[in-house]
């Protein structure tokens, strides 16, 4: 198997629980309230914006460029985290919007490093826009089931 297949793979299965997460959680409220899904939700959400705010650091240190984008991301992210930690219930459409907003970042300032990898930025653009509507999904879940 090829570097970019094994890419590919890895990168459409982390969106695996971003899919499913608000399926479940639209066809049946109660499974997402009893079984924390939202709360699965932020986590994961905010597992992999901190991944890819790596991935980001590596490709900024790759083509020499400044690493400012990845760690405003990783101190966004840590922010985050610990107001969710500690508000989690009040504001959870906040969040998600905080989120949404941390993974356009993400992906305009990778953008700029990935030009030149067309598969590959090809990806991280159906990854982000998946994203979108995920996020937007469970913000109209929230929303609705409040």
């Amino acid at each position: 198997m090829i570097l970019q297949d094994q890419v590919k793979i890895f990168c459409y299965s982390g969106l695996i629980p971003f899919i499913f997460i608000p399926i479940i959680s639209w066809i049946s409220p109660k499974i997402a309230f009893d079984y924390y899904l939202i709360l699965f939700f932020f986590t994961w959400s905010i597992m992999m914006a901190t991944f890819m705010a790596g991935t980001l650091w590596g490709l900024s240190i790759k083509s020499n460029k400044s690493i400012l984008s990845s760690i405003s991301i990783f101190s966004s992210v840590l922010l985050l985290s610990l107001f969710i930690a500690f508000n989690a219930q009040n504001y959870s459409i906040l969040c998600l919007f905080i989120l949404l907003l941390i993974y356009e970042y993400i992906y305009f300032s990778e953008r700029i490093l990935i030009e030149k990898i067309g598969w590959y930025e090809e990806i991280r653009f159906h990854l982000t826009f998946s994203i979108r509507i995920c996020h937007l999904l469970m913000i109209g879940f929230i929303f609705t089931n409040q």
